[in-house]
């Protein structure tokens, strides 16, 4: 049996809802030095924006989710947080 990726594990439970959200991460390495690869290839196949490198922004809250689930899959720590445009240019 084939298996499936790790985001589509990590979002099937998720409810949906439209919107902005920032997901701030991180992760202490301690010995190990380094977030594992796996980490980043399984945010790709997300549709997401790194705005910087612990800070990734989702147009939809079960994408946002699905990010901090796979944070804390690699050992690290996550927050979600809705954004509200309150003025643009």
């Amino acid at each position: 049996m084939p298996r499936h990726p790790l985001v589509k594990e990590l979002s099937a439970r998720i409810r949906d809802k439209p919107g902005t959200y920032l997901v701030i991460y991180d992760f202490e390495l301690g010995g190990q030095g380094k977030i594992p690869t796996r980490f980043y290839l399984n945010l790709k196949r997300l549709s997401v924006k790194t705005l910087q490198k612990s800070v990734i922004m989702c147009s939809s809250l079960k994408t946002a989710v699905t990010v901090a689930n796979l944070v804390k899959h690699y050992g690290g720590k996550a927050q979600v947080f809705e954004i509200k445009k309150v003025f643009s240019d």
